[in-house]
Formats: structure tokens, C-alpha cells, sequence
């Protein structure tokens, strides 16, 4: 009998399908957690807030359903439990969904890359954290310290939150669609329930080798008044986590050719590309922080047709640190003896008479935010709903004017201009290798390793700095919405005003970090001052500093700890050289006069001022209908993003460069008069969107999106000014903004298919391309500074001057698979999911273009969670695994003649255990244990073998108890 068209279009799909299905079924390798994620035109729905749900089972549950049933590309985390996440960290949750990898906690809070291990940041489908939106109940919330777009999910406590959508396919009515993803945080609400709620935790953390425990406890309660027509929710929670984390650094590894160096090893050609560490360093970090929160939701329902929501949401964290280290620095031409290995990288070498430098430095920030709004609903009619939602959002970094870094540069040094050489070191670095940790060769003044970190200890400069930031987003959102039967069709505008305030105080800018240079009589040098040698005693090891990587037991074995606040008492206790003759001052060091107390001032290059305004209208639909006989879910919306950016800051141009007396390796910079900069750009264009879901069957679904959206230029690229950066004798960096910038934007295809073959399980498979204009890539070009000589060497002083451009055009493509399977009424489960990405424009080592265009942020990822929930107990193991990445262009150091330097992530295994007991309906207590195998964070440059940070940030351990009521 022959079959209907209807049948063999059915029959053809169903063959495909399957096809898919059975091949992410046979990928064992690739398979990752999956976490569910948001629906996006589900995410802007109610009918699933007054469903509660208990447990891991029963969570999954309903991010299955969310999933289902959402318009486009959604996955859903939602809440195990009333103030229970699945994870005490969001963003370690959100690495379960397929396509979402994780960020480990990295900053330059002191100027040196570290890392706590912390989950901070995600990347979806191959894009960073400046690619994906984060929206706290569909607004935008501000962030001070950001150095992009991105958003730090450890600043979000988990036990106020209801339940996340992480939306890969556009919403219209929503924002203009991330290119990574769209987050959409959602708290609860004292309406969402009624009557009295109560929950919380209490609990203490342990990080392995760190000062102590931490506290952490957390309280929401919810209740309604008069007949449920009014409702208050207050929510507050405290979060300690220290963490001590053992470090390798190199701050860059600058590109150049090998007959720039001093000397070459035998055999070793000359005038090939080559790469040397400029700064080497050994730090021990001991970081503590304090992240304070509190929400306040008020809700008032006087009738059916109207519902008012005013809500306040407050997070401050302070965040301390104590870094001791150990550095040197090596300029190109003083290096002797060269090795290159075939890349290029020098990976043996010396260099005569090398200061020895300690730091002792104390870094911080203090980070506030508040989101404050009010949101009115009003249905007049069965038919008709009318939102209107307006908010303010604002980030403080530093309010108070709270230091970032106070660096106290202690040391011996190298010959004085006499001829006088109590240091003669000739240290080198060897040890280079993929795997391995760069070591020096001789450490001690004149190789006496007993006196390493003691004996003959002086000042050397003194950095101080404090940033100081403010954002605020002004919001507005009027919608309409008309729905009959399964038609819906929303239509509304948004306004938003971003506006950033960007400022640095520092001694830089006065040389007043100079005043005391010079490593003092010790090492034969007039300038800097003798130190107490008894505050040098107390040291930190670096036995198995690394676990995992070679040469740790050839590192020097101890690193001195100083006390900077000590130091800096010390220093301006001697008084006032303008009036007093102290011995070891830096005379002439410092405009103005340095009068015996270091004073931060403002860096004129660091103030700029952007304001980023958008007007958007847009226009959704979602309608059903059938094609052969099998449902026709559509969905489709476009939306115009109309932006005017005005950017102005202060400049000034450098009039002269001196070698700072006492310190031969640095440059004083007299500057002429500031000037105002000022530049606008506008740029407007249209989003549109397609989301077709197919019905093949009951339980397979088949969908298809095609999209355009975009993301916006970080605010802080879009400056007119530049400021100098690296002022060192032979290595001298600028950096400046391009107002110009325009967004990346990104024309998007999805095909896919979900099979949910019993409750709560399913597997899916999608296939996503991504073609994406307007890439903004580092521009490095080497310029002089006209009329400015460097008194080094009689000409102009040449700099590398870093920028931002757009790029031409570049495809991303992947593949996500994830299964979901509960073993009937067990309680034993488990979610693994995958995502392998490409890219047309991968990165080319040996392509020595300045500007040097590859697609960062692309890994293969997998993730596992297996669990069991039954009798009250719950049980968690996730194994997390993403492969090398490149991170991003720039390194900590700049100055290679072949451009900004990439940065790559190398790959990581990640191990976390989870378990809890309900004593009973009231109360539980858990366990929690992150990095089982004690991973470590790492990165590289160019090639493997270019190590530029170790950090083994050690486990977390976490006991504590949950109660509700």
C-alpha cells in the first residue's frame, strides 16, 4: 500500500531524527551534564512559578519541562527546594547545561593575574563572558568592576534564586540576544505562595592549606497578608571564602628577534622570531572574601486585573588579598647565552648583575551593587495584559576610595654607577617546557642561596593605586500583550541608559612610587634605604608548589613574607626630604615634590566618561498550526536596537623621559598639560527572529531557529584617550579606545531534535552555525613619540601602542548532545552532555601578523553528574571537563613587535561531590567537596611550552545545614 505524502514526510523525519538521536546516544566520550536552561518565550510565562519542586529529581523535572516547552533553544536551572540550589555556586550549576563551559575565578586585583577557583564567569557555545547577557528578572544590572561586558556570578548568592533560563535562541520582547547566550536570573516572589515561608543555611567552608574556616549563612523569609492580597519577601546572606593559592607566573612573553639579544648559544641562528619571559615571578596568594547580600520584594494584588511588584536587591563584597612573591626582570639585551627550541622560545639563557626583588603587597576591592524597580501588571480584559517595568542599577568599585594595591618592592640590587657591585648574579631562567615550571639558576645575592631572603634587604619602589568606578543603568519597558486561544502577540519599546564613570588614583602618575628606589647601601646603590633585616624572617615553601607539573623541586625553596603596611610606616616615618637630608632619598624623583608621604592622584588617561543610550521597539508572535498532520509551534519577533554612544575623557602627551635614578631598568615621565577628548557614534539595526518546533511525535520534537543578534562593545574600549601603560627601559606600552567600535553581530542557525522517552529523561541533539561580523581584535602598531628622546639610545622613544578595530567576518559552528536518564523509581540518575565547536578563523602561531585574528573562547566540553535522590538522601558527583582554549589577545606585559600576544587556557578536569540527609520535612544538612582532584588553573602563550600562569588554588571543603518552614 503506498503512503500518504503526509506519511513519508512523517516517515523522512522520523529516519533523520533517529539517525541524530543514535549517534549522540553512541558518543559516550562526548557526553557532558546536562543542566536544563531557560525558555525563552516559556521564560517570560507564569505558568510555571506555582509549581514547587523538591529534590534533584524533582528539580529536573521541571527543567526538563521548561525546556519542552519553551518557544526557542532554552535550558532552565530551577531551585531543588525553597533557598536550595542545586550548587552554592551559580555558575558551576549553569556548566551542566550542553554548550555552557566555566570560567575558574581569575583577576588582576594587585596586577598579577590569580585565581581563587572559584566558578565566575560562563562561555556559551564558544563565547566568553563579554558575549552573554545577564538579566536579573529580565533587567540589566550594573557592574562597576567589569573590564567587559561580562558578569561575575559569584557575586549572586544562590539561595535567593528561583531558577535561571540560559536562552541560546533570541526573545524579542526580552533584550537584543546575547550572541553567546541570554541569562535570566529570577528570584521569587512573596505572591508566588502564600502564606508564611521560611528558609536557610548555615554553614562553614574549609579550603585546603588556607588561614581558616569560612562562615557562610543565608535566610529568606516570604508571607502574605489579607486574603493574599499583599506580600513582603526578605532575603539577607553572608559568604566568606578564603582561598591560599601557590603561583608561577611570567607577566609576558614578548615577541622579538634573536639578533636583539645580548649573546646567543652556540648553534642558535640569529635574526629568527623569537620570545623571552620579561617578568618572572613566584607568588604565594592569600585571598579572603566577604560577599554580602539582601533582597526585599513587596507585592500588592488589589484586584485580578492588577499586580504591582517593587523590589530592592543589594550585594557588597569585599574582597582582601595577601600576595608575597619573588621576581626578576630581564630586558632582551642584557640577555646572554640564548637558547631557542624550534618555536622560537628562549628556553635557557643568563643575564650579568640582575636585581633581586620581593613583594610584599596587600591588593583589595570593595564592590557594590543595587538594582532597585518597580513592575505593574494590568489585565483589562481576558484577552489583553499591559506590563510597564522601570529600574535603576547601580555598581560602586571602591566607593569609599579604598586602595586596590599597595606594593611594597623590597630587594638587592646590581652594580652603581661607581663600579661598586655587591649583587653580580648572573641569573637566568631554564626549565621551558610544555608541563613544566621555568626556574632561575642562581638565586641569592652573588648565588649565596643562605641569603636569599635576608641579610641585605632595601627599598625599591613603592606602587600604590586605587580604582575607582561607577555604573548606573537607567531601564524603562512598556509592553502589550494580546493572547486568544494559542496565539500570542507582544509589541512594546525599552529604554536603556548605561552610564560609566571610569577613574584610577595612583603613584605613578606623581613618581612618587620612586622615592626610595634603588635597593639601598647594601647594595652599593646611593638611593634606597636599609630595611630593619629583622622583619625578613618568616618565609613561605615551594615544595610541591605546582601539583602536576615538572620542576617544583627546582624552584627556590623559600620565599620571603613581608609586611607592606610595616614598610610604608617605615618610609614615611623618615620625615620630609624637602626639609631634611635623608640618605637614600631619590632626589628629584617626583612631581610634585615627594614631601615624605606617598599621595595617590588621579592618572588624567584613567578618567572617561560613556553613556551608551538604546531605544527599542520590537514585535512577537507565537502561534500553532499543523504541517502533515503533525503541530506547528512558530514563534517570531523582530526587534530595532537604535544606540548613540558619547565617550570623553582627559590626555596628556609625555614631554620627556629620564631614567629614574637609582633604578636603571625604569623611566620617569614628565608629562605636558591635560586636554578634554571628546567622540560620539551611533548605529542602529534591526533583529529579527525564527523559531519553528515541530511535533513529530508525543515525545520527539524537532527545531529550527534562524536569528540575527548582537553584542555591544565593552564600554571601557570605547575611549577616546590612551594612557601609558609599561614604562621600562627598553619596553614602553600605551593603550587607548576606539569610540568607532561597532557591535558584533551574529546571523544564527539552529537545527535540532529533543526525544523524551520516558519522565524525566530525554536525549537532544543540536547542530548551531554562527556567522559573525564586526569582531573587535587588539590593534598593536609601533609608534614614537615625536619629539621625545630616550635618553637610552638618542632616539625618539618608540612604543607599542595598543588599540581595538572591527575584523572581517567569521563562522562558528558546533555540535551539543545531552542526555537525561532517571532509572525508574531507584533515585539513581545521571546527565551527560557535550559540545564540540569550530571555527573557520582559528588561531595560526606562526602567523606573525601584527594583527593576528582568531575566534577566542572555543573549547570542546563534556560534562557528567550522576545522583541519587531517594529516602531523604541526595547524592552529587559532577566530573567537568573542558579542553585549551584561547582565552583572549593580550598578556600582562605587552611590547611584541608581532602584536598583542595570545593567552590560552590550557585543558582541566574538574572533580565536585555533593550530599545531604533530611533529618526531616524541616531540616536537612549536606556536605559539599569542589576539586577532588585538586586541578589547577594554567595558562600559555603562543605555543605550549610559554608558560605564563600556574596556580594551584587546592579543595573546598564544605559542611552545613538547610532548614525551611
Amino acid at each position: 500500500m503506498s503512503k500518504s505524502p503526509a506519511a513519508n514526510f512523517r516517515t523522512a523525519v522520523l529516519a533523520s531524527v533517529s539517525l541524530i538521536t543514535i549517534a549522540g546516544l553512541a558518543t559516550p566520550a562526548f557526553a557532558q551534564t546536562t543542566q536544563p536552561s531557560p525558555d525563552k518565550g516559556g521564560a517570560n510565562s507564569d505558568t510555571m512559578e506555582d509549581i514547587i519542586v523538591t529534590g534533584i529529581i524533582g528539580s529536573l523535572q521541571r527543567n526538563l519541562d521548561i525546556k519542552r516547552e519553551a518557544d526557542g533553544i532554552v535550558d532552565a536551572i530551577s531551585a531543588e527546594d525553597i533557598g536550595k540550589f542545586p550548587d552554592s555556586n551559580v555558575a558551576a550549576s549553569m556548566q551542566r547545561i550542553p554548550g555552557v563551559s566555566i570560567s575558574r575565578g581569575t583577576s588582576s586585583m594587585g596586577g598579577v593575574p590569580t585565581s581563587t577557583g572559584d566558578a565566575t564567569a560562563i562561555t556559551v557555545r564558544g563565547f566568553g563572558p563579554s558575549f552573554n547577557e545577564t538579566l536579573f528578572d529580565g533587567r540589566v544590572s550594573a557592574s562597576a568592576a567589569s573590564s567587559g561586558r561580562g558578569f561575575d556570578f559569584s557575586s549572586v548568592s544562590s539561595d535567593f534564586i528561583g531558577q535561571i533560563d540560559v536562552l541560546k535562541s533570541p526573545d524579542a520582547s526580552l533584550s537584543a540576544g546575547a550572541i553567546g547566550a541570554t541569562v535570566n536570573i529570577k528570584f521569587p516572589k512573596p505572591l508566588e505562595h502564600s502564606g508564611f515561608r521560611a528558609a536557610g543555611s548555615v554553614s562553614g567552608s574549609y579550603a585546603s592549606d588556607a588561614d581558616g574556616a569560612s562562615p557562610n549563612g543565608a535566610i529568606l523569609v516570604s508571607d502574605t497578608f489579607a486574603h493574599d492580597t499583599f506580600g513582603i519577601l526578605l532575603a539577607a546572606g553572608f559568604n566568606e571564602t578564603q582561598t591560599l593559592g601557590n603561583h608561577v607566573n611570567s607577566q609576558g612573553w614578548i615577541g622579538t628577534t634573536s639578533d636583539k639579544f645580548g649573546s646567543l648559544a652556540s648553534g642558535t641562528p640569529s635574526g629568527v622570531p623569537a620570545w623571552f619571559i620579561q617578568d618572572y615571578g613566584l607568588y604565594q596568594e592569600h585571598s579572603d572574601t566577604i560577599r554580602k547580600s539582601g533582597r526585599l520584594a513587596l507585592q500588592w494584588q488589589p484586584s485580578d486585573q492588577l499586580e504591582i511588584t517593587l523590589n530592592d536587591d543589594f550585594q557588597r563584597e569585599d574582597a582582601h588579598q595577601n600576595q608575597y612573591g619573588y621576581s626578576i626582570w630581564f630586558n632582551s639585551g642584557n640577555l646572554q647565552n640564548v637558547k631557542l627550541n624550534s618555536n622560537g622560545s628562549v628556553v635557557d639563557f643568563v643575564q650579568p648583575n640582575t636585581p633581586t626583588d620581593f613583594q610584599a603587597q596587600y591588593n583589595s576591592q570593595v564592590l557594590e551593587n543595587n538594582l532597585y524597580g518597580l513592575n505593574i501588571k494590568w489585565t483589562p480584559t481576558n484577552n489583553w495584559k499591559i506590563t510597564v517595568d522601570a529600574a535603576r542599577s547601580e555598581s560602586w568599585q571602591n566607593p569609599d576610595g579604598q586602595l586596590t594595591s599597595l606594593d611594597a618592592d623590597v630587594g638587592y640590587g646590581y652594580c652603581n654607577k661607581a663600579g661598586v657591585c655587591t649583587n653580580t648574579n648572573n641569573v637566568g631562567i631554564t626549565g621551558v617546557g610544555a608541563g613544566s615550571l621555568p626556574y632561575p639558576t642562581v638565586y641569592g645575592p652573588n648565588g649565596d642561596t643562605s641569603h636569599f631572603t635576608n641579610g641585605f634587604i632595601g627599598s625599591h619602589v613603592f606602587p600604590m593605586s586605587s580604582t575607582r568606578n561607577y555604573n548606573v543603568i537607567d531601564q524603562g519597558k512598556a509592553e502589550a500583550e494580546w493572547k486568544s486561544g494559542d496565539t500570542t502577540i507582544r509589541f512594546g519599546m525599552q529604554y536603556i541608559d548605561n552610564k560609566e564613570n571610569l577613574a584610577s588614583y595612583d603613584t605613578f602618575t606623581n613618581s612618587d612610587w620612586q622615592a626610595y628606589s634603588g635597593y639601598g647601601p647594601a647594595s652599593g646603590s646611593p638611593t634606597g634605604v636599609a630595611l630593619p633585616q629583622d622583619w625578613f624572617t618568616k618565609t613561605f615553601s615551594t615544595a610541591n608548589f605546582i601539583p602536576g607539573f615538572a620542576n617544583n623541586g627546582n624552584l627556590p625553596p623559600q620565599i620571603l613574607m613581608a609586611n607592606p603596611g610595616q614598610i610604608l610606616n617605615y618610609l614615611q616615618g623618615l620625615g620630609n626630604p624637602q626639609t631634611k637630608n635623608i640618605p637614600g632619598f631619590n632626589t628629584g624623583c617626583c612631581t610634585p615634590p615627594f614631601d615624605g608621604t606617598y599621595r595617590l592622584i588621579l592618572s588624567p588617561g584613567s578618567l572617561r566618561n560613556i553613556e551608551e543610550e538604546t531605544f527599542a521597539p520590537y514585535l512577537a508572535a507565537t502561534f500553532k498550526t499543523q504541517v502533515a498532520d503533525m503541530p506547528l509551534k512558530v514563534n517570531m519577533g523582530v526587534r530595532e536596537e537604535i544606540t548613540h554612544v558619547i565617550s570623553s575623557g582627559l590626555g596628556q602627551s609625555p614631554t620627556a623621559f629620564r631614567v629614574t635614578p637609582g633604578d636603571p631598568t625604569a623611566f620617569t615621565i614628565d608629562y605636558g598639560p591635560t586636554s578634554t577628548f571628546s567622540a560620539t557614534n551611533n548605529y542602529q539595526y534591526m533583529l529579527p527572529n525564527l523559531d519553528l518546533t515541530l511535533g513529530v511525535t508525543d515525545d520527539l520534537q524537532v527545531r529550527f531557529n534562524a536569528s540575527r543578534t548582537l553584542t555591544r562593545p565593552p564600554l571601557n574600549y570605547m575611549t577616546p584617550t590612551y594612557s601609558i601603560g609599561t614604562q621600562r627601559v627598553g619596553t614602553v606600552s600605551a593603550s587607548g579606545g576606539n569610540t568607532a567600535l561597532m557591535p558584533y553581530l551574529s546571523d544564527n542557525l539552529d537545527l535540532g531534535a529533543e526525544y523524551y522517552y520516558q519522565r524525566n529523561s530525554y536525549v537532544s541533539i543540536d547542530g548551531f552555525m554562527k556567522s559573525v561580523s564586526n569582531f573587535i581584535i587588539g590593534n598593536t602598531a609601533q609608534k614614537t613619540f615625536a619629539g621625545v628622546i630616550d635618553p637610552t639610545t638618542g632616539a625618539p622613544v618608540q612604543y607599542s601602542f595598543s588599540s581595538y578595530i572591527n575584523s572581517p567576518t567569521a563562522q562558528v559552528y558546533g555540535l551539543e548532545m545531552a542526555i537525561q536518564h532517571v532509572f525508574g523509581d531507584t533515585g539513581f540518575g545521571f546527565q551527560a552532555n557535550a559540545t564540540v565547536v569550530g571555527t573557520d578563523k582559528p588561531y595560526d602561531p606562526n602567523n606573525l601578523a601584527v594583527s593576528n585574528f582568531a575566534v577566542t573562547g572555543l573549547a570542546n566540553s563534556a560534562n557528567f553528574v550522576g545522583f541519587f535522590d531517594k529516602y531523604g538522601f541526595q547524592a552529587r558527583i559532577a566530573v567537568n571537563w573542558r579542553d585549551e582554549y584561547l582565552d583572549h589577545f593580550g598578556q600582562a606585559q605587552g611590547g611584541s613587535i608581532y602584536g598583542s600576544e595570545p593567552t590560552f587556557v590550557d585543558p582541566a578536569w574538574e572533580v565536585d561531590f555533593s550530599t545531604s540527609y533530611d533529618i526531616n520535612e524541616y531540616v536537612s544538612v549536606y556536605f559539599e567537596a569542589l576539586n577532588l582532584t585538586n586541578e589547577t588553573y594554567s595558562t600559555h602563550g603562543r605555543y605550549k611550552e610559554q608558560l605564563l600562569d600556574a596556580v594551584a588554588y587546592g579543595q573546598r571543603y564544605t559542611f552545613g545545614a538547610h532548614f525551611k518552614y
